[in-house]
C-alpha cells in the first residue's frame, strides 16, 4: 500500500475514533491492522456494548478479500464482537455494514455505492447501545 493511502486511512481512522469517544465509547486502534490480517482497524467498548470496525475511505465500491473475510467472522465468532465495515464514502458521511449485508464476488466481499442506503448512519450504529 502507497504511504499517501495509509496517511489517508489513519487520518479517516483517528476521525472516527474521536467521533465514538465523544459518544462515550473507549476506542483502541489497531496499529498495523491492515498487515497482520487479524485485527480489525478499531475496537469499541462501552459498558453495554462492544463491537470492532474494519474502516475504509474509497469512492467506489469497497472489497474485502476471501480470505480476510473468513478471518474476521472467525474474529467475531471467538470474541462475541460484531464487526462492521465502516465506509467513509468519497465526500460523505460514514456508513457502517455488518459482514452479514456484503455480497459475496468470485474473489471478495463487496459494498457498491448502490448498497450506501442500507448502511448504518453514525447515529444509527452508536444509537444501538
Amino acid at each position: 500500500m502507497g504511504s499517501w493511502r495509509y496517511v489517508k486511512g489513519a487520518h479517516y481512522e483517528r476521525e472516527l475514533s474521536k467521533k465514538l469517544v465523544e459518544k462515550g465509547f473507549r476506542v483502541v486502534r489497531s496499529a498495523g491492522s491492515g498487515v497482520d490480517g487479524v485485527s480489525p482497524d478499531l475496537t469499541v467498548l462501552s459498558s453495554v456494548r462492544k463491537f470492532a470496525l474494519e474502516c475504509k475511505a474509497w469512492k467506489n465500491s469497497v472489497y474485502i478479500d476471501k480470505a480476510k473475510f473468513v478471518l474476521m467472522q472467525e474474529w467475531e465468532k471467538d470474541t462475541g464482537m460484531p464487526i462492521y465495515l465502516a465506509w467513509k464514502h468519497y465526500r460523505d458521511s460514514w456508513k457502517f455494514f455488518p459482514l452479514s449485508a456484503l455480497k459475496e464476488t468470485e474473489k471478495n466481499f463487496v459494498a457498491s455505492e448502490g448498497d450506501l442506503a442500507i448502511g448504518l448512519s453514525f447515529d444509527e450504529l452508536v444509537a444501538h447501545r
